[in-house]
């Protein structure tokens, strides 16, 4: 595992692996991706699928607890990597901040998907977070020590 593997990953165990996004640095955004080859969660055995959903409960608090987002979103795709897999998404107050400003859409209610494919794409490799982000190491340091 390369250098840049270790510090983006969270947490890995027998069943899933957990990593901060390598290509959006907004702090939080983690990438669980489960270790056998289903693509769907209906072809999940039950065991597995309750244990899923037992450590999207622990992801999601851990990236509540470590960048105080006002929402977690939870999203599955499948599409470019068909394995599955969940992106778990900080939707901060700063980030609908910037979302809004960009899109000229104060006035309108939030679209969680459209903001998530913008996030991702005005906060690519790279990218300087406004200040007052919790800075990413630290933020990732946190979500280890909970998910531990």
């Amino acid at each position: 595992m390369s250098r840049q593997a270790k510090e983006l990953m969270i947490h890995e165990d027998e069943m899933f692996s957990l990593e901060q996004s390598a290509t959006c640095p907004i702090p939080g955004y983690l990438i669980l991706r489960l270790k056998g080859p289903e693509a769907s969660q209906a072809q999940l055995p039950k065991k597995t699928a309750q244990l899923l959903g037992v450590m999207l409960n622990r992801v999601a608090g851990a990236i509540e607890q470590a960048v105080k987002p006002e929402r977690v979103y939870v999203l599955s795709f499948c599409e470019i990597e068909p394995r599955l897999h969940f992106h778990l998404f900080p939707r901060t107050a700063w980030l609908l901040k910037e979302y809004f400003k960009a899109n000229d859409c104060a006035n309108d209610p939030v679209n969680g998907p459209m903001l998530f494919e913008w996030a991702r794409s005005a906060f690519g490799p790279g990218s300087q977070m406004p200040q007052g982000t919790p800075d990413l190491e630290t933020a990732c340091g946190i979500m280890r020590d909970i998910l531990k």
